[in-house]
């Protein structure tokens, strides 16, 4: 009897080892994800280029459901160039709902597309990561406003189709908000457009 529970146990230690073994080796389980409202298991699965049962394995789930505000761990696959498209759409998604969240989708897909026409400029650095990052580039990275929230689902959708190749704002490298900027220096670009409560400027 005893050697009969120890083999089961051993298999299913096996068994455990076999699946969570097989899942990190492909994936990083360096990814929160903050549930927010109207949200699904297969959604946050396709967000991050991962899928519905790993998720529900790392995470202890024996069912599809989940609450907003709940913190789920996404094992996100490092091994595929789909891998930094996501990372970049979640920087950009980041980004857009610290700086424009309350502005419309038109308003928030335009700070996305600034974001990606520095990437392409010769005058700014050469990826999402950089962009974001550089010193004093963006006042929510200096107060940490960036830090402090995820993205919801409509700056999800900003980032997506700022990233499909939509730019409202003319070709703009720059925003501000006219009633709360101090720089002097933002009032010497030349306004290619004006959106909700920002000026997007070259």
């Amino acid at each position: 009897m005893k050697n009969k529970i120890l083999k089961i146990t051993l298999l299913s230690l096996m068994i455990f080892i076999m699946i969570f073994g097989g899942i990190t080796s492909a994936y990083a389980y360096d990814k929160i994800h903050v549930v927010s409202k109207g949200e699904s298991l297969y959604l946050i699965a396709k967000w991050y280029g991962s899928d519905v049962n790993s998720l529900k394995e790392v995470n202890g789930k024996w069912s599809d459901l989940i609450y907003p505000g709940e913190k789920l761990v996404v094992p996100v696959n490092v091994n595929t160039a789909y891998y930094n498209y996501l990372a970049d759409r979640y920087l950009i998604a980041k980004m857009i709902y610290a700086e424009a969240r309350g502005e419309s989708l038109e308003g928030q897909v335009a700070v996305g597309a600034v974001i990606l026409n520095r990437v392409k400029s010769n005058i700014f650095p050469d990826t999402v990561a950089g962009v974001i990052y550089q010193s004093d580039a963006f006042e929510s990275i200096t107060n940490g406003e960036f830090f402090n929230h995820e993205p919801d689902l409509t700056a999800f959708k900003a980032a997506d189709l700022a990233l499909a190749g939509w730019d409202p704002t003319g070709g703009a490298l720059y925003f501000f908000n006219p009633a709360t900027s101090t720089s002097w220096w933002i009032w010497t670009r030349t306004v290619t457009n004006v959106i909700g409560n920002h000026w997007f400027a070259i």
